[in-house]
């Protein structure tokens, strides 16, 4: 009896180890990102004036164990409003901040809040309207889908998203939208 439970317990221990190394060290994303601006905020705009933007988003999620991860990401956001011509707007940010994981078999749900840096950038033919540097941060989550043990495939993160920027000085309240590839390198 004695030597069954021994066997029993060596058993689970193996499998709680093979567990622990289906968390990877370093998890890689890049991908693109729609932004949905709100201009009422942002640029003190009448209603109905839209501004979507799309461009890339990419991330470094350094994971301390399981569930908790720490990460940087970076992003450029473009495009023009729709009801004026020969206007470019640009957002750039780079954030920072910890992540929640739930690691279940093939599909990672994760949580995450970001803060740090946004520039916002106007452009009216060719020549730069304005430029801003302020405080930005981002409150969100989103799934990864495990294709293998090294590549993960994101088909949503969305995220509150909000640069303190614009005549108003107020934070806009812009909702984003990232789906990408996610590769997961080294084992934890």
């Amino acid at each position: 009896m004695k030597k069954l439970v021994l066997i029993a317990v060596f058993l689970l221990g193996l499998s709680m180890m093979a567990m622990a190394q289906d968390t990877p060290a370093v998890e890689l994303f890049g991908g693109y990102s729609f932004v949905d601006v709100d201009t009422a905020t942002a640029f003190d705009a009448p209603d109905g004036y839209n501004l979507n933007l799309n461009g890339w988003n990419a991330s470094v999620a350094i994971n301390a164990n399981r569930w908790a991860a720490f990460v940087a990401e970076f992003g450029g956001y473009y495009g023009s409003p729709s009801d004026v011509e020969n206007v470019d707007v640009s957002i750039h940010s780079i954030m920072f901040g910890p992540r929640i994981s739930l690691r279940k078999g093939m599909i990672t749900p994760f949580f995450q809040g970001l803060f740090g840096y946004g520039r916002v950038n106007g452009e009216e033919r060719n020549q730069n309207v304005f430029t801003e540097n302020d405080f930005a941060m981002a409150f969100g989550g989103g799934l990864d889908i495990n294709v293998s043990n090294m590549i993960a495939i994101r088909p949503v993160q969305l995220d509150y998203f909000t640069v303190k920027a614009g005549t108003t000085g107020d934070f806009s309240d812009n909702l984003r939208y990232s789906a990408g590839i996610v590769l997961k390198l080294g084992k934890r």
